[in-house]
């Protein structure tokens, strides 16, 4: 969820991983840039109601890198029984959804600003391994 530093870091990681990968923005002006130059498999924007239907219980994890306050009702439908919402970008105000849409689902919100100095290690580790320098 978003492409800004943060969702670009995680498309092109997550593509190097070989994931099949799905961003989702509030409009299409990021559209090509994901597709073409980030590798992403799918691009949608969060408004087109049908499409976000189709894509109900379908993902095991989201990374929301979305650094401004947006309701989390629009996202969590969208994660498998026992998915998770991994939160990534800052936001200073509370969080807001209905809890059922959690519970329901044994779905789990989560977060981390950035990973230990071990993961972080493994990380530059992987993308020097694959010689990809523009990736860190």
């Amino acid at each position: 969820l978003g492409l800004g530093g943060v969702g670009h870091m995680g498309v092109k990681m997550a593509k190097a991983m070989g994931h099949h990968v799905t961003v989702i923005s509030s409009s299409d002006k990021k559209k090509k840039e994901a597709l073409e130059h980030l590798g992403a498999d799918e691009y949608v924007v969060s408004s087109d109601e049908e499409k976000m239907k189709e894509l109900a219980d379908t993902f095991d994890y989201l990374i929301d890198t979305i650094p401004v306050f947006h309701p989390l009702e629009l996202y969590l439908p969208l994660l498998k029984l026992d998915g998770k919402l991994i939160l990534n970008g800052v936001i200073n105000t509370p969080l807001q959804f209905l809890s059922p849409m959690v519970m329901l689902g044994r779905k789990s919100i989560t977060g981390s600003f950035i990973g230990s100095m071990k993961e972080m290690e493994e990380m530059l580790q992987f993308c020097e391994e694959r010689g990809d320098r523009k990736s860190v």
